[in-house]
């Protein structure tokens, strides 16, 4: 608790994003509860965070949002609401 703390406090987990940056967007899916994980799962994960952590240094935008996923009629429907305006 002492350490999460101190990094709530120094809003470690808070970005402000500039205007001025190219934004860059990765996306990493979650595993799924139907088996262990194993070092695929590592895999996947290590190189979506390497990829990040390289486009941060720079000087990208970076929204790596781990574990969100959408797919199938909610992702439809929302490209539809967008196409339409």
């Amino acid at each position: 608790m002492k350490w999460q703390k101190k990094w709530e406090e120094a809003k470690l987990f808070e970005s402000e994003p500039k205007e001025d940056q190219e934004k860059y967007f990765v996306n990493c899916p979650y595993p799924y509860m139907n088996g262990y994980l194993h070092l695929g799962h590592a895999f996947t994960y290590l190189r979506a965070d390497m990829v990040s952590r390289y486009q941060r240094m720079k000087n990208k935008n970076v929204l790596f949002p781990f574990a969100f996923h959408c797919t199938g009629t909610p992702i439809v429907a929302a490209a539809q609401r967008v196409k339409e305006g």
